[in-house]
């Protein structure tokens, strides 16, 4: 589809209530094909590339987060997609889905966000600002040191997994995904986790080395009623540990999307 002036790729299928994947930094749509499938058998399932990533358009002009913002809202009209909205993100998406809320908070049926990064530290923006120059100037290969190989072990799941995650993560726009480094420096929304007023769940991977488990089960006792929990996962979860998060997936979704027919019916 044409969404806020660019290519998006995407996909939609399944019948039920809305649930939107948003993939990681350095992911594509592809990271959900563990999940993908078996969501789309009971919900209506939208899933798409993220402005520069897969096959959607790779631009030059700089990205923000407030940018992947409105292209989510172009990408929800677009699809056609009926509200509410169950959101589930991986890393930094979740920036996007907090600041998606202070827009349209009735548009939001639940969250589940997997490893949420919500906002650089000040510390480590001049780290993603020296981490995008070098992929910019030298490609991903040379960037995998100080991303992949922190994000993802290669120890750790199926190495066929690894292998083909890998192999799409070297295919990225240098470009563009220094541009995304740039993006998830600014701003920090960690605050908003204060006003979430629909369902959560936070999800955190036991082996994650980018947001220690320790960091995600303190931003879920942020949040009012939020559910935690662990599985066994590095940051890339529904890539590396699909089986894992579908389980909690299809218990959380199922028992909200119920939650919103019955209160829909009343």
């Amino acid at each position: 589809m044409e969404a806020n002036g660019i290519s998006i790729h995407f996909e939609l299928a399944g019948q039920g209530a809305s649930v939107v994947l948003l993939h990681e930094m350095g992911g594509t749509l592809d990271s959900w094909d563990g999940v993908f499938p078996a969501l789309s058998q009971h919900f209506r399932t939208l899933r798409y590339d993220q402005r520069g990533s897969g096959l959607s358009e790779k631009v030059r002009q700089p990205i923000t987060t407030e940018l992947l913002v409105e292209d989510l809202e172009a990408v929800l009209n677009g699809s056609g997609l009926a509200a509410p909205y169950h959101f589930v993100t991986v890393a930094a998406a979740t920036m996007q889905a907090l600041i998606y809320m202070t827009r349209d908070p009735e548009r939001i049926a639940s969250f589940v966000f997997c490893n949420p990064f919500t906002g650089a530290d000040p510390s480590r923006v001049a780290a993603l600002e020296e981490r995008a120059a070098l992929a910019e100037r030298e490609g991903l290969r040379k960037a995998l040191a100080v991303t992949l190989d922190k994000s993802w072990p290669a120890d750790i799941g199926d190495r066929d997994a690894y292998a083909a995650y890998r192999a799409r993560y070297l295919a990225h726009d240098p470009v563009c995904f220094a541009a995304m480094n740039r993006a998830i420096a600014r701003p920090n929304v960690t605050h908003l986790a204060k006003d979430i007023r629909q369902p959560t769940m936070v999800v955190a991977g036991r082996f994650d080395q980018v947001r220690p488990p320790a960091a995600s089960e303190q931003f879920a006792r942020t949040i009012a009623g939020g559910r935690f929990e662990l599985i066994d996962a590095v940051h890339m979860m529904p890539a590396q540990a699909p089986a894992a998060l579908l389980a909690l997936l299809q218990d959380f979704l199922g028992g909200e999307a119920q939650s919103v027919t019955r209160q829909r019916a009343g």
